[in-house]
């Protein structure tokens, strides 16, 4: 976004789409849990602790993926310095799931240093099915 660009209530935010694989779910939770086995990367202590037949994505992925979708609409030199995501997890996802974020500006305020608008958030699976919801936030000057 470039600076000076008008917000709008009811704006939409770039849609970012993501195809879920094992290898992906692997990768990412091997970069933040090291040597430790969870319901992320063991199906067997999954099929324990969840009664499921798959290892789950961590909600953290989705965490990314709206960030990315802030980061394209804000850009990266607003959101990295004052972007928030807070998301409320409906569903798991599971290998096999593609995951799109959709959301619309809900609103802005005068704060010190600028103005923070508001985003609403939604993760979607391939069938339409919700996975998260939350909001996100930066602070544009």
């Amino acid at each position: 976004m470039a600076s000076g660009t008008k917000i709008e209530r009811n704006q939409k935010i770039p849609s970012v789409t993501k195809k879920i694989t094992t290898d992906s779910i692997l990768q990412f939770e091997s970069c933040g849990i090291l040597d430790r086995e969870n319901i992320h990367n063991n199906p067997e202590l999954a099929a324990k602790r969840l009664g499921t037949t798959y290892t789950i994505a961590s909600g953290r992925m989705s965490v990314t993926f709206a960030a990315e979708s802030l980061r394209r609409f804000f850009g990266p030199e607003v959101f990295n310095h004052t972007g928030t995501v807070n998301l409320k997890f409906l569903r798991p996802v599971k290998a096999g799931d593609t995951i799109t974020v959709t959301g619309a500006v809900t609103g802005s305020e005068e704060i010190d240093g600028g103005t923070k608008v508001s985003v609403d958030l939604f993760c979607d699976n391939q069938d339409g099915n919700r996975t998260a919801v939350g909001t996100g936030t930066a602070v544009i000057k």
